[in-house]
């Protein structure tokens, strides 16, 4: 088994869980025990002090021949016993305590009370209890000894029991953790063996998901959420891969047609002349779309980050406007500038906005048909800085809008062929205004036209001052 397994684990911490517990109790229960026995013996022998002080009152105590030969007759049935007087001098003793180094001795300072000792010699122990009475008119020290060994077996026998129970317990418990280790992780392996199976020709395969409403349902639950968005962004990959290649295919053949033809037999100046423009035109095509996908690869990859400056945003908006009128005079496309009075100071990298207001500008004046009105402008929003683009065009049906920042998609009327474009140029825009901390939003009905918004981050107002 290896040593490392997360299933090996589980056992140990089962077992020394197991084993922590059982200590706990059996070390309480044996001081329970031992102290249980102690308060036993300490009960039985203060009855006996009462019992041989009863005895006393009832013979003649005041000769010390008459109060040991009396006591002689409860020595023989085996009786531990000690009487000596007030000054300590020893009037009569059981015959087992009577051989050297068995008597115990009374404690000096011993008072009314009961008190309880240990005493006797190594290989003998007793537990003795003192106790002064006043009988027949003199003042005796009464002592009773037991064996501690007569309560001691009984402890040991409980200790024995605990002993080999600990090894009945704790071999169970090994078995126990490696089942239950075994049987706790059998979800985790199917989980495995199942993801395990799911590769990049079947990523629509899921989990399942066990009904336990536990941590287990919410890991797979989790995997498959991840397998979600692995499964999109690789839909995504494939269909931009696949989009590329369409786009790049269409202009790489045009090239090879306009040089095969110019090269299949002696062709006039003109036609050749023909041919390289084709060529060239088509070159510089697959020359932007290369620009661009590049674009977004630098983006995606994070290596694209602009570095930005004090800007005023109505002077972005206002060359953008130039530029839209200059593209919607050969469509007879009308061009309104709204702009605030007072500076609206944004940080961006200029070239990079100016591309972005273009890019809404081209589109806003490509769809927009003859005699409609391209709308820019620019105003303080609260704590935001809000440029737009609006027309009067085509408009975007609601079930489109959510798809148009994807790379290479055009709705159906943008694949018209009156219509150029691969549909990159909001892809790009989106990821120039995520660059600069800005959303970029659009509402639209078909039919009425489209508002595109950038709503970028303000400056303090103290920084106005610093915008060229």
């Amino acid at each position: 088994m290896n040593v490392r397994s997360l299933r090996f684990r589980l056992a140990v911490w089962y077992f020394c869980t197991v084993t922590a517990i059982f200590s706990l109790a059996a070390t309480g229960y044996w001081f329970a025990i031992r102290s249980g026995l102690n308060s036993a013996q300490d009960v039985h022998l203060r009855y006996r002090l009462i019992g041989l002080s009863r005895y006393l009152e009832g013979i003649d105590t005041r000769h010390d021949r008459e109060v040991a030969s009396r006591l002689k007759e409860i020595s023989r049935i085996g009786e531990l016993y000690e009487v000596f007087d007030d000054k300590g001098v020893l009037i009569a003793q059981s015959d087992r305590l009577s051989h050297p180094g068995m008597s115990p001795q009374p404690p000096p300072d011993l008072g009314g009370e009961f008190r309880f000792e240990d005493g006797g010699p190594s290989d003998f122990r007793l537990r003795v209890a003192w106790r002064k009475a006043s009988i027949g008119g003199r003042t005796f020290i009464l002592g009773t000894a037991d064996p501690e060994a007569k309560y001691r077996g009984v402890l040991t026998g409980f200790t024995s029991v605990l002993l080999m129970s600990a090894a009945v317990i704790l071999f169970v418990a090994t078995v126990c953790g490696l089942w239950l280790g075994r049987r706790a992780l059998a979800p985790v392996a199917r989980i495995t063996e199942d993801a395990r199976a799911i590769t990049e020709s079947n990523l629509s395969a899921r989990l399942a998901v066990p009904d336990s409403r536990d941590e287990l349902q919410q890991l797979s639950e989790t995997l498959n959420q991840m397998l979600e968005r692995i499964e999109q962004s690789f839909m995504r990959t494939k269909q931009f891969t696949a989009d590329a290649s369409h786009e790049l295919r269409a202009p790489m053949t045009l090239i090879y047609t306009a040089a095969q033809y110019a090269l299949r037999r002696p062709r006039s100046r003109e036609e050749l002349v023909d041919s390289l423009q084709k060529i060239l035109r088509e070159s510089r095509r697959t020359a932007a779309l290369i620009d661009d996908l590049l674009l977004l690869a630098r983006g995606d990859a994070g290596r694209d980050t602009p570095e930005l400056d004090m800007l005023d945003a109505r002077a972005l908006v206002r060359d953008a406007a130039e530029q839209a009128t200059a593209m919607g005079a050969t469509k007879n496309v009308h061009v309104v500038l709204e702009l605030d009075s007072v500076d609206l100071p944004v940080r961006g990298h200029e070239a990079k906005l100016r591309r972005l207001l273009l890019i809404l500008v081209d589109n806003a004046v490509k769809f927009t048909p003859s005699g409609g009105t391209v709308s820019l402008g620019a105003s303080r929003d609260g704590s935001a800085v809000t440029m737009w683009v609006a027309d009067t065009g085509v408009g975007i049906s609601a079930d489109d809008v959510p798809h148009i920042f994807e790379r290479f998609w055009r709705a159906d009327k943008v694949r018209s062929r009156e219509v150029s474009g691969v549909g990159l140029g909001l892809p790009i825009a989106k990821q120039i205004a995520e660059q600069h901390g800005a959303r970029l939003e659009v509402r639209s009905e078909p039919g009425r036209g489209c508002l595109f918004t950038v709503r970028m981050p303000s400056v303090l107002l103290s920084e106005r001052a610093t915008v060229a």
